[in-house]
């Protein structure tokens, strides 16, 4: 039964299909750096990194700022800051956000990633990968520079498990305790990848399923409204039947036993289920 339960939830109304994904990549390069994004994959734009209640720097290739805080906490008023929009039509999913950051000698050792989807209140789910002996994760996913050093580090990974978000997702780095305000600290090579998902209104959904199953009450054929291949279950889950189907045709349902079933196919490059009663 497990399996018809998920054919039947993929006719839910504002369902979510037809997945893409998508990465945004900052490399910095060039001095100023360059602060916008380079997206692969559609459906997604990416704002420029912007920093907040921070000092600028003439540091090239990598995003680099100062003014940081020596307290052992975040100040929520110095940031750096990113946004990933979906288009219309389309929700955010994102996995994961790869980074290599630096500090100067007297840098910011600690840092953590936040997102808007709660309002920036809970650091995002950190790790390093591969493992790196210059790094480690103190607990509520704080990053932390193991030794006082200065070189890049590469292996920040972020795993925000955000989802089903139709609106902008703002994510923002928050670096601190430095050994002096006047320490830099840098993120490059900023990756963050997820993918776009195409949502169906409850009008489209309605539509794609009218343009399906024409007979929902069925004697001895079938009868559609739009070209598909198609796949019948009965209410063990078990394919009963497969056909390509059209709307000239009707497809014979003469052997199957009377019950219910339900009909899966696309319709318009949408998957679309219509539950049927066999007389």
């Amino acid at each position: 039964m497990k399996k018809l339960y998920s054919i039947v939830a993929a006719v839910l109304l504002s369902a979510t299909v037809s997945a893409q994904a998508f990465t945004a990549t900052y490399d910095f390069t060039g001095t100023p750096p360059t602060t916008v994004g380079v997206v692969t994959g559609s459906n997604v734009t990416s704002s420029a990194f912007t920093a907040s209640g921070l000092g600028s720097t003439t540091t090239g290739n990598r995003f680099a700022w100062t003014d940081g805080t020596t307290a052992t906490s975040p100040d929520l008023t110095k940031y750096f800051e990113v946004t990933v929009t979906p288009a219309a039509g389309y929700s955010l999913a994102i996995s994961e956000i790869s980074f290599r950051s630096q500090r100067s000698g007297t840098g910011p050792r600690s840092y953590v990633v936040r997102s808007s989807v709660d309002g920036y209140s809970s650091n995002l789910a950190a790790s390093i990968s591969p493992a790196n002996a210059e790094l480690e994760i103190l607990p509520t996913n704080v990053f932390h520079y193991v030794n006082d050093i200065s070189t890049g580090q590469s292996g920040n990974i972020v795993s925000p498990a955000i989802t089903n978000q139709t609106n902008p997702v703002t994510f923002r780095f928050y670096f601190f305790d430095a050994e002096a305000t006047t320490g830099t600290f840098s993120v490059d090579d900023v990756v963050i990848t997820g993918t776009a998902n195409s949502v169906l209104a409850v009008s489209d959904v309605i539509n794609v399923k009218s343009a399906f199953v024409q007979n929902t009450q069925v004697t001895d054929a079938i009868h559609f409204g739009a070209k598909a291949d198609v796949q019948i279950y009965n209410m063990n889950g078990q394919v009963v039947k497969t056909a390509s189907v059209s709307n000239t045709r009707a497809l014979d349902a003469s052997d199957l036993q009377p019950g219910m079933y339900i009909v899966t196919g696309s319709v318009e490059g949408q998957p679309v289920s219509q539950k049927i009663l066999k007389k």
